[in-house]
């Protein structure tokens, strides 16, 4: 593993790497490639940082820091592509979900997970990790302790992180544009990011949508609605307390976690637990994989982002964060908060998702492919169980999903 910290953009871009014809992926019988085809499966207790966890498999992976214009410290993991092609690719970056990481893109292992199946296909991957998580939780003057540090949502990331990445990447590899591969709030930062900063369209190839909750209208979730109501209640009070971390990563949350979702666990309480959140799928996803995942997550987020989406739900508008009426008029010179423009959003756009997803409802999703100028195509994953977490943990996520996903990225390679 190679780590490089680098603050903004690099001053010498390096050459872009070349990617990996698609006849040769399967082809190859290196010891790194047995090595991904299964011969050392993920361990229970297996919660190790996740440049180890790629480089266990005999990829290569790199570090970079990014601060942003706001002076958050953001850390990228790169895994590079396996060998190089004569068909160039472009590079692609992978935003993770609410509470979560880079872990998302990982998690399943070689042959499996998104970002592997990307780097065996010549791709230049990019692994965001957004402000506030585990991997990137420094600022250039903020303690993190402070209420200043956690006083943003979804909006910062999308208006202040994902421009740095992406400039960052651009500049590092030589390129004028990036394939983009959002899952869960990865996507509704991007729709921040393209209508508030438009430029941005001009950077994005394709943006590949896993179930984004853009327009959320139609939650089914019994616990994120009740979850929903208390924010609304806790909205009221909140000036009078500090802005502050939810759900921080943390060694004990960790045991405790992994105890509760083993093979084991008496009543299956994890999955009972999760299906009331994201969907019932019992047969989805390996519990083995559930018990590495949650060794993961939490990884850390601001109490805001979870607001705004309930602020959202609540008023079915994709708007910015609501201040309350005297702070928005300060803010935006309206008593509301602006809505997003999502016409301007001109980037091309597939979207997946899950019929059985129970925080993304599948009309919301035909709703939002109605309104953005450029959507390739919208398409409900096959399997009728399928539900939010599935898109990183389903045990066949890559013959319903990957794979048709990466046969479409290969048509938007063009520099």
């Amino acid at each position: 593993m190679v780590e490089i910290c680098v603050r903004n953009r690099l001053q010498s871009p390096v050459e872009a790497f070349s990617p990996v014809p698609e006849h040769l992926v399967d082809a190859r019988a290196s010891h790194s490639d047995r090595i991904r085809s299964g011969s050392v499966p993920l361990q229970a207790g297996d919660h190790r940082r996740v440049p180890e966890l790629i480089s266990k498999y005999g990829y290569e992976v790199e570090s970079h820091s990014v601060t942003t214009e706001d002076g958050y410290e953001l850390t990228m993991f790169r895994i590079l592509p396996q060998q190089p092609s004569e068909t160039p690719k472009l590079p692609v970056l992978m935003v993770h979900g609410l509470e979560s990481s880079a872990v998302d893109f990982i998690i399943i292992g070689p042959n499996n997970s998104f970002a592997y199946l990307l780097a065996d296909n010549g791709y230049d991957v990019w692994l965001a990790n957004a402000r506030g998580t585990r991997y990137s939780k420094k600022h250039s003057t903020l303690s993190v302790d402070s209420k200043e540090y956690w006083s943003f949502s979804w909006h910062e990331i999308g208006y202040y992180d994902l421009p740095a990445m992406i400039d960052y990447i651009l500049n590092t590899t030589s390129v004028s544009k990036l394939q983009y591969v959002g899952f869960s709030q990865g996507c509704t930062a991007y729709f921040v990011m393209a209508t508030t900063r438009p430029e941005y369209n001009e950077k994005i190839a394709l943006m590949t949508a896993l179930s984004p909750p853009v327009i959320v209208k139609r939650v089914r979730s019994p616990l994120v609605l009740l979850l929903s109501e208390v924010l609304k209640e806790f909205r009221k009070v909140k000036a009078s307390f500090k802005d502050f971390e939810l759900l921080p990563y943390s060694n004990e949350y960790r045991t405790i976690a992994q105890a509760i979702c083993t093979d084991d666990a008496r009543g299956n309480i994890c999955q009972k637990w999760i299906s009331l959140i994201v969907g019932p799928d019992p047969d989805g996803y390996d519990q083995k994989v559930m018990t590495v995942y949650v060794g993961h997550t939490p990884a850390g987020a601001s109490i805001n982002q979870v607001i705004h989406y309930a602020q959202i739900a609540q008023s079915k508008t994709f708007q910015q964060f609501d201040y309350g009426r005297k702070e928005n008029i300060l803010r935006y010179g309206s008593k509301k908060p602006p809505v997003y423009d999502l016409r301007l959003a001109t980037a091309p756009v597939m979207i997946y998702y899950a019929l059985n997803d129970w925080l993304v409802h599948p009309r919301d999703v035909q709703e939002l492919a109605k309104v953005l100028p450029r959507v390739v195509e919208a398409v409900p994953v096959a399997d009728k169980q399928f539900n939010h977490l599935d898109f990183a943990l389903a045990k066949n996520v890559r013959t319903l999903l990957y794979d048709q996903a990466i046969q479409v990225m290969e048509k938007f390679n063009e520099k």
